[in-house]
C-alpha cells in the first residue's frame, strides 16, 4: 500500500503542474485578430454603434455672436445649425426671436432658449419707457372700458392748497399705452383658478392700470398720482394729435446742472434719465400763478347812473339807482 500511495500522489502532483501550465499559458495568450469581410461582399459587418451624423437632424437657432443682457436681438446675432436633439424650449426660426429680449448674457454658439429671454410685461416696453402703476376705478378708468393696449389721455386735477396756488385741471400725458388694468395684461388672460365659477364668485373690479410712460415723464405722474386725482380718457388709436409743449414755458427741475458744462454735456442734460434724475416738485407741476383779475372801481354815488323824480306836494326829488 505503501508503494501504491506514493505513485498515485506523483501521478497527482504532475497532473497539477500539467494543469497549473495550461492555465498560465491560456491566460497570457493574445486575442485573435479580427477577420476582415470580403472586399467583394456587399454585406458588411454593421459598426457597434451608428456614428452621430447616421441619426435625424434637427434646426435649432444659436447665438451667431456674444449677446449681452438687454439686447434686442436681430437677424445678424442669430444663425441655424442642424442639431442630433430638438431643444425643448429652443427655437427653429430665427424669425421668431427677433425683437426678442435677452434677459441673460449669450455666449457665441450656445442655443438661444426660452430661459434666456425676457419674460412678461419687461418686453412690452420700448426703449426709455418705464412701466408705471397707477390706481384708478370706474369713474378714473373711464366706466371700466379700459383694455390692456388702448391709448389714454391723462387728465389730472388738483386743488387749491399751501402748495397749489389755485384749483386746475389740465391734459398731463398724451397717446399713453395701456399696458395692464386690473388683472388683464396685454401678455394676455390671467390664468384661470382652479375653483368652480362658483367658488371664486364675481369678478374684483379694477383697482391699478399699468402704462407705459417715457422715463423722463414718470415724475410728473407720480406727483399728479399722489396730489391730485388722475383721470384717463380713451382716444382713438389713429388720433395723433399731440401737444406742442415748446409753446409753453418749460419747467425748473428740483436739481440744477453744474456749471462749467460742456456743449455735450449740456446736450445730455435734455436725455430721459438726466430728466428724470432731476426731479419734479409741486410747485412747478402747478404752473406759474395766474395774474389777478383787475376789478372796475366803483362809482361815486353822485356820477352817472340813472335816477327817477319823487314828487312831493310842490317839491321833487331826484334818487339815483
Amino acid at each position: 500500500m505503501t508503494g501504491l500511495t506514493k505513485i498515485l500522489a506523483a501521478v497527482l502532483l504532475a497532473a497539477g503542474v500539467v494543469l497549473t501550465f495550461l492555465a498560465y499559458h491560456l491566460a497570457t495568450r493574445p486575442a485573435p485578430a479580427a477577420v476582415a469581410a470580403p472586399a467583394g461582399d456587399g454585406a458588411s459587418a454593421a459598426p457597434a454603434s451608428a456614428p452621430a451624423s447616421a441619426g435625424p437632424r434637427y434646426p435649432d437657432v444659436l447665438a451667431a455672436t456674444a449677446i449681452a443682457a438687454g439686447t434686442r436681438l436681430e437677424p445678424a446675432m442669430l444663425k441655424v445649425e442642424q442639431w442630433p436633439v430638438s431643444l425643448s424650449q429652443g427655437y427653429a426660426r430665427p424669425e421668431d426671436l427677433l425683437g426678442e429680449v435677452a434677459r441673460l448674457d449669450i455666449a457665441a454658439g450656445e442655443p438661444v432658449t426660452g430661459q434666456f429671454l425676457a419674460q412678461g410685461l419687461a418686453r412690452q416696453l420700448r426703449a426709455g419707457e418705464r412701466a408705471v402703476a397707477v390706481p384708478v376705478d370706474e369713474i378714473v378708468g373711464a366706466g371700466n372700458r379700459v383694455m390692456p393696449g388702448d391709448l389714454v389721455d391723462v387728465f389730472f386735477a388738483l386743488e387749491k392748497n399751501q402748495e397749489v396756488q389755485g384749483t386746475q385741471v389740465r391734459l398731463l400725458q398724451s397717446r399713453v399705452r395701456v399696458l395692464a388694468y386690473g388683472t388683464q395684461s396685454v401678455d394676455g388672460p390671467p390664468v384661470a383658478s382652479d375653483k368652480p365659477a362658483v367658488q371664486r364668485g364675481a369678478q374684483q373690479p379694477a383697482r391699478s392700470a399699468l402704462l407705459a410712460v417715457p422715463v423722463e415723464r414718470v415724475n410728473e405722474l407720480l406727483l399728479a398720482s399722489r396730489s391730485g386725482h388722475l383721470q384717463l380718457a380713451l382716444r382713438a388709436p389713429d388720433d395723433e394729435v399731440l401737444p406742442d409743449r415748446d409753446l409753453f414755458l418749460p419747467r425748473q427741475p428740483v436739481m440744477t446742472a453744474r456749471n462749467g458744462l460742456s456743449a455735450a454735456q449740456v446736450e445730455a442734460l435734455q436725455t430721459g434719465p438726466n430728466r428724470a434724475y432731476a426731479g419734479d416738485s409741486l410747485a412747478q407741476l402747478d404752473g406759474p400763478a395766474p395774474e389777478p383779475v383787475k376789478r372796475a372801481a366803483a362809482r361815486p354815488a353822485g356820477a352817472g347812473g340813472r335816477s327817477i323824480e319823487i314828487l312831493r306836494g310842490d317839491s321833487a326829488q331826484h334818487v339815483r339807482y
